[in-house]
């Protein structure tokens, strides 16, 4: 009765019928395929705690299933269906990428191995976007020392990012802002610094959509340079 109603996809009453089935069924042959049935069925129900559960507990209970493989993809795959947005906890996002790592090293071949590689890219994008947004923060309430800082953290520990060349941009708008609003003895030293951001931006970026505002940026900053190499000399003139 339980697999025609899981057949038919009607998974909520096949799944209840497989719970009171199981143990009457446990010393079967049929215990492997109610099992793996009951945890399908609480997948296509949406509830993945209780389906990662089942399916962990199919792979333990029958390592030389036919269908282990596919279960521990389900692992993986209910993971990434209870990850959340990037602005929320990614704590679900780094436990599927360490099984998709296992995943793959285990299945290497797998049919399944294009669908985890897209969704452990999808999470590592999330978690990206994460820590890219709380340093953008920064900037966007004006706290440019602490975004500088963040923006750098960011580019060390996401080197192959797709936000890289933002992160670039934010980084030298906060530098160009924290030297145009220092005082006299700071104005000199942020100054080339953000200008050094800069250069090396236009190096790796040449064609970037953010040049036009960066070198208006840039234009200013030297000015204010200019400004202030020129500044000891006309004292000295006095003397």
């Amino acid at each position: 009765m339980g697999t025609k109603l899981y057949e038919k996809g009607k998974y909520a009453r096949a799944e209840r019928l497989f719970e009171m089935a199981e143990e009457a069924l446990k010393t079967t042959p049929h215990y492997e395929r109610l099992k793996y049935m009951k945890a399908k069925s609480l997948y296509e129900m949406h509830q993945y705690h209780s389906a990662g559960f089942e399916f962990r507990n199919f792979t333990r209970l029958f390592p030389k299933s036919s269908k282990r493989e596919e279960a521990a993809f389900y692992i993986v795959k209910c993971y990434y269906e209870l990850t959340p947005e990037y602005y929320r906890d990614l704590t679900y996002g780094i436990k599927m990428l360490e099984e998709a790592e296992q995943f793959l090293k285990r299945y290497p071949q797998s049919k399944y191995a294009e669908q985890v590689k897209k969704m452990s890219a999808d999470i590592v994008y999330r978690l990206d976007k994460k820590d890219f947004e709380n340093a953008k923060l920064y900037y966007n309430i004006g706290y440019y020392k602490a975004a500088i800082k963040a923006f750098n953290n960011f580019l060390s520990d996401h080197p192959g990012s797709g936000l890289k060349e933002q992160a670039q941009y934010y980084r030298f708008l906060a530098a160009a802002e924290l030297a145009l609003n220092s005082v006299p003895s700071k104005i000199k030293k942020r100054t080339e610094d953000a200008l050094d951001f800069l250069k090396k931006f236009k190096a790796i970026y040449p064609q970037s959509k953010f040049l036009k505002e960066m070198e208006r940026y840039g234009k200013r900053l030297q000015s204010v340079l200019q400004s202030e190499t020129i500044k000891p000399k006309e004292k000295n003139k006095k003397v």
